[in-house]
């Protein structure tokens, strides 16, 4: 009978032994004590001798190891009251002290695997926050390698540091700093401006299942910007000086947090008032040293405080995205190069036909007017020799800045070579033509130029040929017929605009 029984109580206590691994860790451990007292119980009714000291000191180790003191009272007070030896009842007889040494014991060993267990959840968080963060910047150089668009790379970026599968932080600014490297520009922005619309928008990245990939990949204008927050955003320019904390922060080239609104800081009132902030901070981006902007982060929707550690997980994010801004602008710089005049800063000849043919098949499909513009400098080559050719480049730059203000956002400057100039003029009529091209010659003409006087007639002015365009004439044909009014105008005495017409 003894053996059938032990072998029952093992088989209970290897069933909850087993079973207890599928319970959380408070009932996994009571389990565990259960399942061992009911095993004691069991062995100690079959007098084991001494033998039952070894088991109930077990027991109260076991106890006090899984649930401190109390494990260790209640243990002991088992152990003194109940009975143990077949219906009797009798007071087991172990001396108190070697239980209470024995809970000592356990409690050492507890209080040892919970320093343990926090040392380990304090690694593995670290861990997981690494894990998470080399995983985001892996994929945030995937998404910009992807474009070259400035809009774009900024969106890419602020989104990484707001998404909730991201950096987290419920809102991000970022400005960047303008050409005369003098003041912050605000560019772009994500976030929300109050708890109701930045909890909708949470929601519904919750129910959607967004992640990462998804924010980025984001086309519908109306999801990608934050309207009030972006127009005020833009509306934004920040002096950079040395006595506010956005200026510190750039010239030391580290991150601030701004835990209180300074109330002796104007500027961070303002940013306070202007984007409802309690507490912020500001990240520097630098790109070999060279500070291209900042990056103001808060958490304005659930109020975390702004913890340092986190803050500087966007740092390496900060110097990513400026690397990317940079080949951006230097791209930009390249293109603008290809299609650009280098001395007048107007359209070259190869972006001229380009658009010229792009223009025409625009009028054939719409049926729109498109004019065409040349013009040419009178006894140019007289004013270089009494002048120099350095004062005839000084000319040329000044005629360019007089074409570009003569002229509408759609029509399109540009020098066709030496002391030509062409303006396309799409969707405007013949009158609308003529009126511009009289205009830049009457500039042109009482423009003070250096030593004017000098020149054959007086002083500097151009002779313009005009031609309109007409369905199924080719490009050339109307480059012809400007250039043909252009002659006459010079044949007619120069200074004049010349409008080729059918017949004439």
């Amino acid at each position: 009978m003894i053996p059938l029984v032990a072998t029952l109580a093992g088989i209970v206590f290897l069933a909850g032994s087993f079973l207890r691994f599928y319970l959380p860790l408070f009932w996994n451990k009571l389990l565990l004590c259960v399942c061992s007292f009911v095993l004691m119980e069991v062995i100690l009714k079959n007098d084991f001798g001494d033998f039952s000291l070894f088991l109930n000191g077990s027991f109260v180790l076991l106890a006090s190891y899984s649930f401190s003191w109390y494990g260790a009272l209640i243990s002991v007070l088992l152990i003194t009251l109940l009975p143990y030896n077949g219906a009797e009842i009798q007071w087991y007889p172990m001396p108190m002290t070697v239980l209470l040494l024995t809970g000592v014991v356990g409690l050492v060993f507890h209080r040892q695997l919970r320093r343990k267990l926090a040392s380990e959840t304090v690694w593995q968080t670290q861990l997981y926050k690494q894990s998470r963060h080399l995983s985001i910047l892996k994929e945030i150089g995937i998404a910009i390698q992807s474009t070259m668009e400035l809009g774009k790379l900024l969106h890419i970026i602020l989104t990484a540091i707001t998404a909730g599968y991201g950096l987290g932080f419920n809102r991000a600014l970022l400005f960047l700093i303008d050409e005369s490297d003098s003041r912050l520009k605000g560019e772009l922005g994500i976030g929300s401006m109050n708890e109701e619309e930045g909890i909708a928008i949470w929601n519904a990245v919750v129910n959607t299942r967004m992640d990462l990939g998804d924010f980025i990949d984001m086309k519908d204008e109306k999801q990608v910007h934050d309207y009030e927050l972006n127009g005020l955003l833009r509306d934004t320019v920040i002096p950079i000086t040395s006595n506010h904390i956005i200026g510190l922060a750039i010239t030391e080239q580290k991150p601030y947090i701004v835990r209180e609104i300074d109330r002796n800081d104007p500027l961070q009132l303002m940013i306070a008032a202007r984007f409802l902030m309690t507490s912020f901070a500001v990240i520097p981006m630098l790109n070999q040293g060279k500070a291209l902007g900042i990056i103001i982060v808060d958490n304005n929707i659930n109020h975390e405080p702004l913890d340092l550690e986190e803050v500087d997980s966007i740092v390496p994010l900060a110097a990513q995205a400026s690397i990317a801004i940079e080949n951006s602008r230097l791209y930009k710089r390249t293109q603008q190069m290809s299609i650009t005049d280098g001395l007048t800063g107007l359209y070259n000849q190869r972006y001229l036909q380009e658009t010229l043919h792009k223009l025409a098949a625009q009028a054939d499909q719409n049926g729109s007017p498109l004019g065409l513009i040349i013009l040419d400098i009178d006894f140019f080559k007289h004013y270089n020799d009494t002048n120099g050719h350095l004062e005839g480049n000084k000319v040329l730059i000044e005629l360019a800045r007089i074409i570009t203000k003569s002229v509408d956002k759609l029509h399109v400057p540009c020098r066709f070579g030496g002391e030509e100039f062409v303006v396309l003029l799409p969707e405007t009529s013949l009158e609308g033509a003529q009126r511009t091209a009289e205009q830049i010659r009457s500039l042109v003409e009482q423009f003070p130029f250096h030593n004017a006087q000098s020149q054959p007639n007086g002083a500097v002015t151009v002779s313009v040929g005009l031609a309109s365009y007409r369905h199924g004439m080719s490009i050339q044909q109307l480059q012809d017929r400007a250039d043909t009014a252009l002659y006459e105008a010079k044949r007619n005495g120069k200074n004049q605009v010349i409008v080729y017409r059918e017949g004439a």
